[in-house]
């Protein structure tokens, strides 16, 4: 799974479990000994303030325990994390997965008196010769504001579950018969994750989600998602390449596991907020 998805995962599940349970205690060790901050220097988080015709960035809160402390204060009573395609015909989202900001966006969506907030995350490179190998600067912003809540339909975990189980046994035998040795360990490890009673062992980032946060159907999917993702750039699942009946069989099994990584991150995120989760939609807004 990219870094910046599991980062978006993390804030979602944690914040939720401070906004539940309240206190600092709950979240003491997140931040900044969090695997999904590894390599970050700072983040922070900036309020866009339309002034005009110009969007102004205004500091809201220096790091994430302190965002989780301002939401609090200010009657925001659930996370959830939002996924958006990005509308593009030219190449498929997944193509676009391993860039930073690339694959659609992934935004956190804070639902408070007013409606709903969006916040996005921005990524630049800070000092590449940080000795801790820290060089992200990461600020997420909020690009929407009381917008109207909406309710989205609960995805069936076990039909998820058994359409994965389906894809990945499709796509280890597309692997076998063209002779395709890097990847079938990473599909393996994730059919492994959907039957395990400890599916984020060993995958992925250590401590994403709270302990007894999630459903153990919700940890097997979110476990299957972080293993399964073999979407980036160069020398991974999308630098293959093939042609004819091959490249239409690839394209269309690598698409459908795109989508159900998407909607297993979705669901097994969501349910750390007691709500209904969401499936992937496109974005009805126009963010600043």
């Amino acid at each position: 799974m990219q870094g910046t998805v599991a980062q978006v995962v993390s804030l979602v599940t944690y914040g939720n479990q401070y906004l539940s349970n309240g206190g600092d205690s709950l979240v003491s060790d997140f931040y900044p000994s969090n695997s999904t901050f590894k390599f970050c220097k700072m983040v922070s988080f900036i309020d866009l303030v339309q002034d005009k015709k110009k969007c102004v960035p205004i500091p809201y809160s220096n790091d994430p325990i302190t965002w989780f402390s301002h939401l609090a204060k200010e009657k925001y009573k659930t996370l959830r994390i939002s996924y958006f395609k990005s509308g593009r015909t030219d190449v498929p989202d997944r193509m676009l997965a391993g860039f930073v900001g690339g694959g659609g966006k992934w935004l956190i969506e804070a639902i408070g008196p007013q409606g709903s907030d969006f916040w996005e995350a921005n990524w630049i490179v800070g000092n590449k010769d940080d000795p801790d190998k820290k060089v992200w600067l990461v600020a997420y912003r909020r690009v929407a504001a009381s917008e109207s809540t909406r309710s989205f339909s609960a995805l069936d975990p076990a039909a998820l579950k058994a359409t994965l189980k389906r894809n990945l046994g499709a796509i280890l035998g597309f692997c076998r018969k063209n002779k395709i040795e890097a990847f079938p360990k990473f599909f393996e490890t994730a059919l492994l994750s959907l039957d395990s009673d400890s599916p984020l062992d060993g995958v992925g980032y250590p401590g994403i989600v709270p302990k007894h946060a999630l459903s153990l159907d919700a940890r097997q999917l979110l476990g299957a998602a972080q293993a399964a993702w073999v979407f980036g750039g160069m020398g991974s699942w999308n630098d293959l390449g093939f042609t004819g009946e091959e490249k239409t069989i690839y394209d269309g099994l690598s698409e459908e596991l795109y989508l159900l990584i998407i909607n297993a991150i979705l669901y097994a995120t969501n349910t750390s907020n007691n709500r209904a989760p969401q499936s992937a939609v496109k974005s009805p807004w126009k963010f600043w």
